[in-house]
């Protein structure tokens, strides 16, 4: 049901609150969900968080997997930037194209995870709030797009996953094989 969906989401968010440091980020991606024939917007559930919106970032897809006629085709996302205090902030790193709120960036095409991020995405996001050695935590971790970005920064990397398959997925690509 969706206020038990909301309060799951609250929940989440003010789990992130509590282990970020005080001038940690969390980076928080969720499209609107539809019931009944209403948009549910993530900012329901995220100003109901502890967490402080920092900055709202547009990501332009360009495209979308969205097949339905009813309604029109969704081409953004919402990552909502959010902090418990002033978060440290590294703009410089991030190529130029990517400095201003607005990201176009398109998506992976992939079949393995119905929702994948992109790299791109990601690396903007580690790079704008971390440094060398940092911890980058995705407490839904998916093909572990997340974790193979923060360790490809030399940061770590540390996710959790309710489907098997998709941690499967994520070891078969990631684990040196067996020779």
């Amino acid at each position: 049901p969706e206020d038990l969906y909301h309060q799951w989401m609250i929940d989440v968010l003010n789990e992130c609150y509590r282990v970020i440091k005080p001038n940690g980020s969390v980076f928080f991606n969720h499209k609107p969900r539809r019931h009944k024939n209403r948009a549910y917007l993530p900012t329901d559930f995220v100003s109901h968080s502890s967490l402080c919106l920092y900055q709202l970032i547009i990501w332009n897809r360009k495209t979308s997997p969205n097949i339905r006629k009813d309604i029109l085709v969704p081409s953004t996302e919402h990552i909502y930037w959010m902090c418990k205090g002033k978060p440290k902030t590294f703009r410089d790193r991030l190529p130029r194209e990517y400095i201003s709120e607005v990201w176009t960036i398109t998506p992976d095409r992939q079949t393995t995870h119905p929702a994948p991020f992109t790299n791109q995405v990601v690396t903007n996001c580690v790079l704008l709030s971390t440094d060398e050695g940092d911890t980058v935590l995705d407490p839904f971790a998916g093909i572990g797009t997340t974790l193979t970005v923060a360790n490809k920064l030399n940061r770590r990397g540390v996710g959790f996953e309710l489907d098997s398959t998709y941690i499967d997925e994520y070891n078969r690509t990631t684990l040196p094989k067996d020779e």
